[in-house]
Formats: structure tokens, C-alpha cells, sequence
């Protein structure tokens, strides 16, 4: 089973990302598009686990660890920072630093249970698109970088272990574990 940890997001913010997108659109672009209902913030990335189950009670007991709070969507960007676009998001901050730690609780349970921590530094975001071959000389990164977002409030009252599996139309993601922030799920047998 191929797993992430990641931030669910409300419909009104995958509603408001939708129309970023619509704005974004131009015919003949060779851009993929992540459908609204895909729309997320990894907080990590772990691949093919035998073992879900133990990766939910990590990740649970992460959470437990960190109290709730709220994300801030604000404007847009690509990857990477120069050359041709090869994917494009929405930017995402939480400035009281509960992001971070519930990150570095997450990678250190994970580690505990045999997942080698992320080196690269975590840069949350939302991917809007993943371009397949920009020829837009430019025009499609001053095009990201001048489209309007935000500020958009999301709430975090939890996180949730995913599930990806890859199809000729591209991801289905399913929930395999939500846990609550801040709490002990007190009955560790109801799962999704």
C-alpha cells in the first residue's frame, strides 16, 4: 500500500483553488491539472508500506502531541524556483510554528518505526498542477506568480494517513487513518 501523511483541506478552499485554476488555464498548455477533491498538504511521503497499522498508531500518537491550529493559503508559485515550470501550487504558511513541530513529531515517530527522516527541508503547499512540458518562454511563471490567492483560513483539528494508488487517470487517494490533534483516540479499533 502506498502511503502519505497529509492535511485535508475544507471544500471552500478546494473551491477557491479550483478558480485559481480556472484562471491559470490556457488552451494548448500541457498541464496536468490535480482535480479539487486531491487537493492536500503532505507533511510526508512514505511509499510502499506493509504495515499500516502501525503507521496509523505513529502518526496518532504524533498528533496527540500537537495541539490544533490554522493554516493561511496565500498566493501561488512554481517548482522549480527557475527554468521551465514543472509544477505549480498555492502557498501555505502558519507563522506560530505548531506546523513544524507537528512535522518534526510525525518524522521522529515514523523514525521510530523504521522510516528514514526527509533531509530536504519541509516546504508546505498544495499542488495546483504538474506541467509536463512548459514552451511558454516564461509566460506561464509570470502567469502563476501574478495570480491572485488569499488569504484563505484553514483549520487543523487533524491529519490523516492516505492511501495513493496510481491509474491511467491518474491518483485515487482514500483515507486510511484520520487522527485529532491534541488527543488520544481512546478507541484505537475504529479506523476508516
Amino acid at each position: 500500500m502506498r502511503l502519505f501523511v497529509a492535511i485535508e483541506l475544507a471544500d471552500e478552499v478546494r473551491k477557491r483553488l479550483r478558480h485559481v485554476q480556472d484562471t491559470l488555464k490556457r488552451p494548448r498548455d500541457r498541464i496536468k491539472w490535480v482535480r479539487p477533491e486531491l487537493m492536500h498538504v503532505t507533511l510526508k511521503f512514505l511509499g510502499e508500506v506493509t504495515d499500516a497499522d502501525a503507521v496509523g498508531d505513529a502518526v496518532e500518537a504524533a498528533a496527540s502531541r500537537t495541539e490544533r491550529f490554522a493554516l493561511a493559503i496565500n498566493g501561488c508559485g512554481c517548482f522549480p524556483v527557475k527554468g521551465p515550470v514543472r509544477a505549480m501550487w498555492a502557498g501555505v504558511t502558519e507563522p506560530t510554528g505548531t506546523l513544524a513541530r507537528c512535522v518534526e513529531e510525525i518524522e521522529a515517530e515514523l523514525e521510530t518505526i523504521g522510516f528514514p527522516r526527509e533531509h530536504r527541508p519541509f516546504s508546505p503547499h498544495i499542488t495546483l498542477a504538474r506541467v509536463r512540458e512548459d514552451r511558454s518562454e516564461g509566460k506561464l511563471r509570470t502567469a502563476v506568480d501574478t495570480a491572485k490567492l488569499g488569504p484563505l483560513d484553514q483549520p487543523v483539528a487533524g491529519v490523516a494517513v492516505m492511501s495513493s494508488v496510481l491509474g491511467s487517470d491518474g491518483p485515487a487517494y482514500s483515507v486510511v487513518r484520520r487522527v485529532s490533534l491534541g488527543e488520544r483516540n481512546p478507541n484505537p479499533a475504529k479506523r476508516c
